[in-house]
């Protein structure tokens, strides 16, 4: 187990208490709401990476995809399958699938994929956009959202991450050029930060990314 997969686990039983993981009925909705505009086609197959408690990959359900949500956290995933227990998708069946699976060992092909401050957590961000390319269909859109920290992350996160390249967060542009090198030629990128209808009322920097080809 990596440091940094042990501290997800340590993590997750009070993970959505901290801001932005847990989200107050209008803070979903406004989540909803945006995620609705950056994808364009729905139904279809989503992949939501590092899902963690699954907040997100629910509220992905809710707008009518198909999810499933992987992460290498297996005390993570189990959260997520509390949450999701009850939950149904539009055809009835489980709202989400969860496994605990690394993103690098995913299969099938997937409509849109989701990540919310993986990112940083990956040695190499572009061997994770060849394995999204890999596994999407030509005009899946992938949304990444992805935080600059106000000066880098202590405690905890400092323990787990400080030997990564992009502890403290990638520049947009960093990202751009990772995502083009992968296929990926359309980067849009737009801050969401300083909105307390999403959670991001804080001192970081919280970009959206929508990457298609």
């Amino acid at each position: 187990m990596t440091n940094l997969v042990a501290h997800w686990d340590h993590r997750a039983e009070n993970y959505d208490e901290t801001p932005g993981n847990s989200l107050t009925p209008e803070q979903a909705e406004a989540w909803k709401s945006m995620l609705a505009e950056v994808f364009p086609t729905r139904p279809g197959r989503l992949l939501d990476i590092g899902c963690g408690t699954g907040t997100y990959a629910l509220l992905c359900a809710e707008l009518g995809f198909d999810v499933h949500g992987v992460d290498t956290s297996e005390r993570m995933i189990a959260r997520a399958r509390e949450k999701a227990l009850g939950r149904r998708g539009p055809d009835g069946g489980p709202a989400v699938t969860l496994s605990m699976l690394d993103a690098q060992d995913i299969d099938g092909r997937y409509d849109a994929v989701f990540s919310r401050n993986v990112l940083w957590t990956v040695t190499d961000p572009g061997r994770l956009a060849g394995v999204v390319a890999t596994h999407t269909t030509e005009s899946a859109v992938w949304v990444a959202v992805e935080t600059m920290w106000d000066g880098r992350p202590n405690g905890d996160f400092r323990k787990a991450g400080k030997a990564l390249p992009g502890f403290g967060g990638w520049h947009p542009n960093v990202l751009r050029d990772v995502f083009a090198r992968h296929g990926f030629a359309r980067t849009t990128w737009s801050s969401i930060s300083n909105r307390p209808e999403l959670a991001t009322a804080d001192k970081d920097l919280h970009v959206l990314f929508r990457v298609s080809r």
